[in-house]
């Protein structure tokens, strides 16, 4: 028997918690600390079950992520513990965020809910992940790895999975000028980059 289809209703979705940096030449630690409190301060969604989010870093402004010969805002896409999760990527969002001047990012947080199924957003964001390396021929800068025996275990409803891909493209209203990616000197993140051009 097949599983049933992930509703709208299993995904609530929260403002985003949005990020920027105006100013540069602080230390690697007090910028991770910024991060840190700004993303506490902001986390401010009533979860029904803390430990089964989805989330999606994406950059927004005039500056998206270079992807083959496309681009794309998404820098990363999650699940688990929201909260504690946003607080570990919090290092790479400083170096990023101290690296280019003016850059903004949203995270952006849906609340998975299904009775008796504590895992369904497992399954949601390894076919977010799936859908992203489909058209973008590489995975999310920061994901590392894809989770296949969970991809395409569910259907989704028709407005819930427009939704859903719809987070992982440009997105009505945005502009984006200019395509990043790091560089070999970058040596941690240009590593995980071109990993995902592998995957």
């Amino acid at each position: 028997m097949a599983p049933v289809p992930i509703k709208s209703s299993n995904v609530k979705w929260f403002d985003p918690i949005s990020l920027k940096f105006g100013f540069a030449g602080l230390a690697e630690e007090d910028a991770i600390s910024i991060v840190r409190r700004i993303t506490r301060d902001q986390f401010a969604p009533t979860l029904s079950y803390t430990n089964q989010c989805l989330y999606v870093v994406r950059l927004r402004g005039s500056v998206a992520v270079a992807y083959g010969d496309s681009f794309s805002p998404v820098l990363y896409i999650g699940e688990g513990d929201a909260s504690n999760r946003i607080h570990g990527h919090s290092i790479w969002l400083a170096s990023l965020l101290q690296s280019v001047p003016n850059l903004s990012v949203d995270i952006h947080i849906a609340d998975i809910r299904r009775q008796n199924h504590t895992s369904l957003c497992e399954y949601v964001e390894a076919d977010m992940i799936r859908w992203f390396y489909e058209k973008y021929g590489m995975l999310p800068w920061f994901n590392q790895q894809r989770e296949r025996s969970k991809e395409e275990q569910y259907d989704y409803e028709p407005d819930l999975e427009a939704k859903l891909r719809s987070m992982l493209n440009v997105g009505s209203g945005n502009s984006f000028l200019w395509a990043i990616r790091p560089t070999h000197n970058n040596q941690d993140a240009y590593a995980k980059y071109a990993k995902n051009s592998r995957e």
